[in-house]
């Protein structure tokens, strides 16, 4: 399996870095990618978290944040990341829309 990320999981990641000021933002973020990239052993680790479009959106939960994700074939597919205190529905409701 591979891992893509999609532009606004990237994006994600790039807000959370520019924002956050409490720790070492870089050494979280590759955490949290070397985190995600376990996926590739074991896709199915997230919990179900919704069915959208015939597809399981899956929620894989790292420390502060959320990554939502699907499998398609042998790609894992990152949708967006979600810190804890933001807005999970505007973030659900791009999940929606992209995956018409």
């Amino acid at each position: 399996m591979v891992v893509r990320w999609h532009k606004t999981a990237l994006e994600d990641l790039k807000d959370f870095f520019e924002v956050t000021k409490l720790y070492n933002p870089k050494d979280y973020i590759q955490k949290l990618v070397n985190y995600v990239n376990a996926l590739t052993e074991q896709p199915n680790l997230g919990k179900i978290y919704l069915y959208i479009h015939g597809r399981i959106i899956r929620q894989l939960i790292y420390k502060e944040h959320k990554i939502f994700y699907y499998i398609d074939n042998n790609q894992i597919n990152i949708l967006t990341v979600v810190h804890h205190r933001q807005d999970i529905n505007s973030k659900i409701e791009y999940i929606k829309k992209h995956l018409k």
